[in-house]
């Protein structure tokens, strides 16, 4: 499509959104406005090359005279339905008053009906302070001004992106949406589901303690001679649970289910069993059997203990699930195949019986390779509410090298891209995914006692928000300084016939 079609889909919504402001304030319905400050924030950012943000939401400091704001650009934005030399006049004032001057070295209006053809400067220079340029010609912007700023713009997917965000805004369902909700007041009555990012887990009522009965020495030891074989430098000593990792390994245990606490060894497993490869490492003379609840409530040191012995059991929960924990990042990610590194697709059962891909291969456009793998995440925390505790699950994406594992040098690039491509049903579709994922039991799922994963809880909330209706329109981002790839929406959850 050439850029013709796309100024003329822009200047056709363009004025449907002077005529929708104008409708709804002539009956005092002045909702819309503050609606037009959030959406008009793209546009002028692609339109003027800008990064303005809503200073509204963004900031906690009071800025009065302006509501956009780009503060490496030192540019700033009043916007208004108003274009009364008044209205200039004193937010003028108030900006100078407020010294924003010294932050800011432009001042917009952007009025979202029409401003007028001639405005008389004489009483605004005597306002203006510090050499500070103003012009009601050049400064004082509308819908046709904007709209002149739009045509001169070469590149076709510019004007590709600013057409589907007016398009999006001002079809014909978001109008009649924004009717019913601020003149029908229909929000008022319908409740909606709201499901928050919590996963309900249990725990065994008991877990152990016991002290340590390792030989350190011989550890620390052979760990030197390794490193010196390999040309390295040895080392003078070694963390606690990292000896602990290492006197396991001898015994070819791999387990990740228990923490290090002055020195002593915590875990939900039964150390008393002599089949535990753990109780090999300890002496048993000191075991005790602590109850998890008398301990957790003992205070705040030691309910953090606890959440850290949750953590590493779900360490080794998620190693069940093929989920590994990557610590340099701080998440849990699904793990690559060791030797071939490639695409990684799970079977599983929600409503129905479907596949995931949860590794997905980033090709480069340019020379048709690997450049990296983007592997389904999460973050995670526990929240305990009364007698309740909950995984607190915040999805998430890794970039990995071509190798499957260390993190990408171009994740923050295409980690940017794809957070502007997905919102929050996206979202919301991978945390019911986790959810499923880890509660559904069936004959072939391998049975872990120690914790216990269930799926996602819904509360009931009142006005309803018409979410979906409302998502933001997607705008393609393009990585900087990193190879193009072809960044596309995981959409293979949209399809709610998947969960129940």
């Amino acid at each position: 499509m050439n850029r013709i079609y796309y100024l003329n889909k822009i200047n056709t919504y363009a004025a449907r959104f002077v005529l929708e402001v104008e409708g709804f304030n002539a009956t005092n319905q002045y909702h819309i406005n503050i609606h037009a400050e959030s959406f008009i924030i793209p546009v002028l950012n692609e339109a003027f090359g800008l990064n303005l943000e809503n200073l509204n939401t963004t900031q906690k400091k009071n800025f009065p005279a302006i509501d956009l704001a780009d503060f490496k650009n030192r540019v700033a934005f009043q916007v208004t339905a108003t274009n009364e030399i008044s209205k200039i006049e004193d937010t003028i004032e108030k900006f100078f008053r407020y010294e924003l001057h010294k932050t800011f070295d432009v001042l917009y209006f952007y009025i979202i009906t029409h401003k007028k053809e001639k405005y008389k400067d004489g009483k605004l220079n005597k306002l203006l302070k510090d050499s500070f340029v103003f012009s009601t010609k050049e400064h004082v912007i509308d819908k046709d001004i904007l709209l002149q700023k739009i045509n001169s713009i070469s590149s076709t997917p510019k004007l590709q992106t600013l057409a589907r965000l007016y398009e999006h805004e001002f079809s014909d369902i978001q109008i009649d949406l924004r009717k019913k909700e601020y003149v029908g007041g229909y929000l008022n009555n319908e409740p909606e589901n709201l499901s928050p990012n919590l996963l309900k887990i249990a725990f065994p009522d008991t877990f152990y303690i016991a002290e340590l009965n390792i030989d350190e020495e011989k550890i620390l030891s052979e760990t030197n001679d390794w490193l010196v074989s390999i040309g390295k430098k040895p080392i003078k000593k070694m963390k606690k649970a990292k000896l602990v990792n290492k006197a396991l390994k001898k015994i070819s245990c791999k387990a990740l289910d228990w923490m290090i606490h002055e020195n002593c060894i915590y875990s939900f497993k039964n150390l008393y069993d002599d089949k535990e490869p753990i109780s090999r490492i300890i002496d048993k003379g000191t075991i005790t059997s602590i109850e998890s609840k008398e301990f957790y409530e003992g205070g705040e040191d030691n309910k953090r203990v606890f959440k850290h012995l949750l953590r590493n059991t779900l360490s080794e929960f998620c190693k069940i699930k093929e989920i590994e924990w990557f610590g340099k990042s701080e998440i849990f990610r699904f793990a690559n195949y060791q030797i071939a590194p490639r695409q990684k697709q799970i079977r599983w059962k929600g409503k129905k019986e479907s596949t995931k891909t949860v590794i997905f291969e980033m090709i480069n456009k340019k020379e048709q390779h690997i450049i990296c793998f983007r592997s389904l995440a999460f973050r995670s925390s526990f929240l305990n509410i009364l007698d309740d505790w909950f995984l607190v699950l915040n999805p998430t994406w890794s970039f990995t090298n071509p190798g499957g594992y260390h993190q990408s040098r171009f994740e923050s690039a295409y980690m940017s891209g794809l957070k502007r491509l997905e919102n929050n049903n996206a979202v919301f579709n991978y945390f019911r995914f986790f959810g499923y994922y880890f509660s559904h039991v069936d004959l072939f799922t391998v049975d872990y006692p120690y914790l216990k994963i269930s799926s996602h809880i819904s509360l009931n909330l009142s006005p309803r928000l018409e979410e979906k209706t409302w998502r933001p329109v997607k705008t393609i981002a393009v990585p900087i300084d990193a190879p193009l790839v072809d960044m596309k929406e995981d959409t293979e959850l949209f399809d709610n016939t998947l969960f129940n």
